[in-house]
């Protein structure tokens, strides 16, 4: 998985960074439920800040105390607004 994920620019240590970071309550994530009936895939999407600072989304699926990432990636602006929105509601 790291090396595909490098292939889109991202560090697998910052997936690992933010989900460290989260768990340990220490970063704050914006956690939102995503399903695809098509595919039958219920996930959950993840939105937080790498140590870098820079957003990172998560795709992951969430099995008791098991969290197995599917897929990461950068936000297009958009989301990237819309998460800073809600940093600033719940800061």
């Amino acid at each position: 998985m790291a090396h595909l994920l490098a292939q889109s620019g991202i560090d697998i240590d910052d997936v690992y960074d933010l989900l460290s970071a989260w768990l340990a309550g220490e970063r704050r994530v914006w956690f939102m439920p995503a399903f695809d009936d098509a595919a039958g895939l219920e996930a959950s999407v993840l939105m937080g800040r790498a140590d870098d600072g820079q957003p990172l989304l998560l795709l992951a699926r969430i099995d008791g105390k098991d969290i197995y990432i599917i897929n990461a990636f950068r936000p297009i602006p958009e989301l990237v607004a819309e998460f800073e929105q809600w940093e600033a509601r719940n800061g």
